[in-house]
């Protein structure tokens, strides 16, 4: 990776932690694409700190990405990809199991 490259996915990867901590301690729902107080059941305390700690979490793998590819090399990148991608999936299920309960 090279240096832009290196400071733009760390830069990236704070600004997801900032957004993980406006969701799960500011309760800064709005954020959320999708989020309406009129269309939410559930309970808004646990929906935040739960999208806020998924949040947090990619951050701390999107900025950690540059350190390990550093340590084992570029193949490192291929195997962040499918990481990123299933933690991607597992947010989006999070972010939205108020919509998927019966």
């Amino acid at each position: 990776m090279g240096d832009l490259t290196t400071i733009a996915t760390i830069v990236t990867g704070i600004f997801i932690i900032y957004l993980g901590y406006l969701f799960g301690k500011k309760k800064m729902l709005s954020l959320i694409i999708g989020y309406s107080d009129n269309t939410f059941y559930g309970d808004k305390d646990k929906y935040a700190k739960r999208t806020g700690l998924t949040a947090i979490i990619l951050g701390i793998i999107v900025v950690a990405m540059p350190l390990v590819v550093l340590i084992l090399g570029e193949g490192a990148v291929q195997i962040f990809k499918y990481i990123i991608g299933i933690y991607v999936v597992i947010m989006i299920i999070v972010g939205n199991y108020w919509r998927f309960r019966f």
